[in-house]
């Protein structure tokens, strides 16, 4: 199944985002190096968790002891699929603002897995409030460099926006501000289900034509779809009009009919009867029985007549010898 970057607060509500106040710099007009940050509030009442909903590793921590805003890079330990593009890439994040002590709380190689409660929004460097600095993106890493705006920034081949990087589950993250964003919701992966059979026309039968015809547990758009069903013939059990549609029951589910995506195949209802090894028995016995019938009939004509034959050369035979004597 695929693994989709998922937005990774509770909490959306983005302050600032890459195209406005102090992060334009960061890439409008630039001559060589550029980021497009955005910053995350979260629920502003208090130290908001990044809760990673994916698998990062931690690459780099920047900050501790030094005059450098206290950061940390991550990239996603496998290969993701992001709103930007179709195949899976590795994501990298930066994270910045985070105190000192909390920072120092991970190291360089850790795994932080999903749903990891460790880093947290705070105020470090020039920060006015609690927030994390962000940017997403993908290739290669060049560094922290200064670009021809004066404004550092985390430079890779490719910088994402917010919603270049995230998809959103709204089961998890609850959106107070996106600041112009519009995200896209997680994909939901369908799986293919359904075994076909092989045509019978004594069967009620469809034939399905098409690979992302959608099963659904009742005969309606807005019930739960079980998977797509797969190409191929399936018997059916009824069929019911609903929302503009003939849907047909396939035993796992229904399936919505248009002639590009069914063919249906509804039952013979005329057949010839079909003649058994017993019929053919009674049949041949009958004939056999009539024949025998003639054959006793004409069996019994004879002997009447051979006998009456021989009854009359006797008595002729009787009438010549007594005419001799």
């Amino acid at each position: 199944m695929k693994e989709y970057a998922i937005y990774p607060f509770q909490t959306m509500n983005i302050s600032q985002n890459y195209n406005q106040g102090n992060h334009i710099p960061h890439w409008k007009d630039s001559t060589n190096y550029s980021d497009k940050p955005w910053d995350e509030a979260g629920a502003d009442s208090g130290r908001d968790y990044f809760i990673p909903q994916n698998d990062f590793v931690v690459e780099e921590i920047l900050g501790i002891n030094t005059n450098v805003t206290n950061s940390v890079r991550l990239r996603s330990v496998n290969k993701i699929y992001i709103p930007y593009k179709n195949d899976a890439d590795y994501l990298y994040l930066t994270l910045t603002h985070m105190n000192e002590d909390n920072l120092g709380e991970i190291r360089v190689g850790q795994v932080l897995k999903k749903g990891m409660k460790i880093l947290r929004e705070g105020n470090d460097g020039l920060a006015t409030g609690n927030h994390f600095h962000i940017t997403a993106n993908i290739g290669k890493y060049y560094g922290l460099l200064k670009n021809s705006n004066g404004a550092w920034c985390y430079t890779y081949e490719k910088s994402l926006l917010p919603e270049e990087a995230f998809y959103v589950d709204h089961d998890f993250t609850s959106i107070i501000d996106s600041k112009g964003s519009s995200f896209l919701s997680v994909p939901q992966d369908i799986l293919e289900i359904g075994t076909p059979i092989l045509r019978d026309e004594k069967l009620n039968q469809l034939e399905i034509k098409v690979s992302n015809l959608r099963c659904r547990t009742k005969p309606s758009l807005d019930s739960e779809i079980i998977g797509y069903l797969k190409k191929g013939i399936y018997n059916y059990f009824d069929s019911i009009e609903s929302d503009g549609y003939v849907w047909y029951n396939v035993g796992i589910g229904y399936v919505a009919y248009h002639n590009d995506w069914i063919n249906v195949y509804s039952k013979h209802e005329d057949y010839p009867e079909e003649i058994t090894d017993i019929d053919h028995q009674k049949e041949n016995a009958s004939v056999d029985s009539g024949k025998e019938t003639d054959n006793q009939d004409n069996e019994k004509k004879y002997t009447v007549i051979f006998q009456f034959l021989i009854n009359f050369i006797k008595k002729f035979f009787n009438y010549l010898i007594g005419k001799l004597k």
